[in-house]
């Protein structure tokens, strides 16, 4: 028997069941051979593999639509290849197991691997398919209940159509739109509509223009002294916001004060907030970010640091955020290993809360390719900082998922003033719970609601009312955080469909496109939030300009596709290609020219926006202009804004910078006489040019 599983640490857990011993490339015992890919250890073939004219760019041959898709080999992983070609060949009359992971992606990987090694009949083929923990009772349980390989066709058929779909996508419009330009334009099917939300976002936020409303709020107060605060009901809407001080709202602002309750009426809700879930990459994600500003890409590596060199965390990149039914007795034995390790961070956990009963933690119809993130073991003396700061985020999150849920009753009170209606939400806690830790809680509440233990609203007054001009406020940007989220839940933009929208990209590859939109010069980050630069602006702009291109940068189209994908894995591809040649159209390339943000102060030549700078464009000349403003300077992010500010003589506005030993202050940049940027000090005339 032959074991194929699709990383080195899997095929570690199957050897120490299967009591193999380490051999080059793989393990073996007397009847079993295990052996490990690297991830994908082959690739789509590059377009000049069909046709040796691909080498050039030329939009007169797109578009390029192979009639049977070729793979290649990854350099990187040649030398595993090697073995485990040699080895499904060795084995190919013999009972071939596939465990890679549980997912799409892992039949991708262990069919692609099956094809390049000639094995075309997979009727001795069976697949191991779980999501659990690999104790050594999962793996023998897991072995024993195999399925033949070709019960999962339908899932291999859709890894290949969504893998030859992003190939087509990425290869035709990136040469369509980069072709005459002297930079690269990638377009992807996932990363361009990703691209398009936080560009739409700048726009709705640049552009919004906030609107005044008004809000009349009184404060009643009963016998005791006890004092609730409410706002007046617009009587025309029922809500408690006027356009403006109409008549209505004037006369119950002059002639309130004072004045006692005639009526009140109470509604009362008992609300119950369970403990946040167990994580899977994503939510680590976004809460390192919160927490530590560290990068969806960063946090990722950090955890697989943890997972492979330090042992105590488990499998990163998951997207699960639940246990299977059968981990009870593993998640309760790590537990108890756990809180004897912190005793002051598991002070409020509730031990009879880990049972398989607890869907909350448990539910294996919810569990994905792998279980969510929790700790394995203590962190080790040798951490570092960062990985001390990831793995506390995974432990918290463990230990409070076994605290009580924290309850509180819900009152909405309604007052009634002869003709004037106020509501106030009042909240009286009966427990706790999971919030007695207090740890990184960021739920916001609204202005009016509070907490009262004990209030007699049956025999109150008002003892003063005020009113509250406040605006309408725009859509924030986007942060890395809320990007991940939106990404897991998108909305459709122009509201054309109601339904629920399938997720761009996956949890272990949103790190990935996000990265990619930074490294592309699409994208930049300034004060955590996410701006859209003048190349992105170009590329859709170009995009919009037909109505079939257009598609690729719109949310609800791609996340059609991923629906459609799996429905009907063949009708999707089909349907790709069509979209790809009907994109190709005569006279649609245009030439990307660079703004210029200024003029260089020691040639006067253009300044233009580079990848890492913006640079005098005699950069390039002999002798060149040696003028640029780098794109971070002291840990701050320089915009092509900063850039044109500097360049016309100004300071900009103050930034949040960081000094070489890790110490936050705040300064502005300015260039000096001779072109050379420097800092200015709040509060200082002191400079410091770097």
């Amino acid at each position: 028997m032959l074991i194929l599983t699709e990383k080195l640490s899997v095929a570690k857990d199957f050897a120490d069941t299967l009591h193999a011993k380490k051999s080059e490339g793989c393990f073996r015992n007397q009847d079993i051979t295990i052996t490990y890919c690297q991830g994908h250890l082959f690739e789509l073939c590059q377009p000049s593999f069909y046709d040796k004219k691909y080498e050039k760019w030329d939009v007169t041959d797109l578009p390029i639509i192979p009639r049977t898709f070729r793979y290649e080999k990854i350099p990187s992983a040649t030398k595993q290849t090697k073995i485990v070609l040699s080895l499904l060949d060795e084995h190919k009359s013999d009972e071939i197991i596939i465990a890679t992971d549980a997912d799409r992606e892992g039949e991708l990987i262990a069919r692609t691997v099956l094809a390049e090694a000639g094995i075309t009949d997979i009727s001795r083929c069976r697949r191991f398919w779980v999501s659990e923990a690999l104790t050594q009772s999962v793996i023998a349980a897991g072995l024993e209940n195999a399925k033949p390989l070709s019960s999962y066709n339908e899932l291999a058929r859709q890894a290949y159509a969504r893998q030859q779909a992003d190939w087509l996508v990425g290869i035709n419009f990136t040469r369509l739109v980069s072709s005459g330009n002297t930079e690269v334009f990638p377009v992807g099917r996932v990363q361009t509509s990703v691209l398009f939300q936080i560009a739409l976002r700048n726009h709705q936020a640049k552009n919004f223009t906030p609107q005044p409303y008004f809000e009349l709020e009184a404060e009643f107060m009963d016998k005791s002294g006890s004092k609730v605060k409410a706002l007046l009901i617009n009587p025309e809407t029922g809500k408690p916001h006027f356009e403006r001080k109409s008549p209505y709202f004037q006369s119950a602002q002059a002639s309130l004060p004072g004045s006692k309750v005639t009526d009140t009426t109470e509604n009362s809700i008992l609300r119950t907030e369970r403990p946040p879930r167990l994580l899977n990459i994503n939510a680590l994600q976004k809460e390192a970010y919160r927490r530590h500003g560290y990068t969806p890409e960063k946090t990722l590596s950090i955890a697989e640091s943890l997972y492979n060199s330090l042992k105590c965390l488990s499998y990163p990149r998951t997207p699960s955020r639940v246990m299977g039914d059968n981990n009870a007795d593993l998640f309760l034995q790590k537990f108890d290993q756990l809180r004897a390790d912190y005793p002051e961070l598991s002070a409020h956990c509730n031990r009879d809360l880990i049972t398989v009963e607890n869907k909350h933690i448990f539910n294996s119809k919810s569990l994905e390719s792998h279980h969510a993130l929790i700790p394995l073991a203590p962190l080790p003396a040798s951490a570092s900082e960062e990985e001390k700061n990831v793995f506390t985020i995974v432990l918290e999150n463990f230990l409070t998922v076994c605290m009580d849920d924290h309850k509180y009753n819900e009152k909405s009170i309604t007052f009634c003033c002869g003709n004037y209606q106020f509501v106030a939400t009042v909240r009286e806690l009966v427990q706790k719970g999971w919030k007695a830790v207090c740890r990184n809680i960021t739920a916001e509440e609204d202005s009016v609601t509070q907490t009262a233990a004990s209030f007699d609203e049956n025999d109150c007054s008002i003892t003063f009312v005020r009113p509250l001009e406040k605006k309408t406020t725009p859509p924030k940007e986007y942060s890395i955080d809320t990007l991940l989220s939106f990404m897991e839940k998108p909305v459709d933009s122009d509201n054309a469909r109601s339904e629920k929208l399938a997720g761009l990209g996956t949890p272990a590859t949103r790190a990935d496109i996000i990265q990619k939109l930074f490294s592309r010069g699409y994208v930049i980050e300034q004060e955590k939030k996410l701006y859209a630069t003048e190349k992105a602006l170009w590329l859709l702009t170009f995009l919009s300009k037909d109505r079939e291109l257009s598609k690729i940068a719109n949310v609800s189209q791609t996340t059609y596709w991923e629906s459609e994908l799996k429905a009907n894995p063949e009708l999707f591809e089909r349907h790709i290609m069509e979209y790809v040649a009907s994109c190709i159209k005569p006279g649609l390339c245009e030439t990307y020219s660079k703004k210029p943000v200024g003029n260089c102060p020691l040639c006067k030549s253009p300044v233009t926006e580079q990848k890492l700078s913006f640079s005098c464009i005699r950069w390039k000349e002999n002798p060149p202009c040696t003028f640029r403003i780098w794109k971070t300077f002291h840990n701050a992010t320089v915009t092509a804004d900063d850039a044109k500010t500097m360049l016309s003589g100004l300071a900009t506005r103050t930034k949040n910078c960081k000094s070489k030993d890790g110490k936050a202050y705040k300064a502005k940049f300015r260039l000096n006489t001779d072109g050379i940027l420097e800092q200015i000090f709040a509060n200082s005339r002191v400079k410091n040019k770097d």
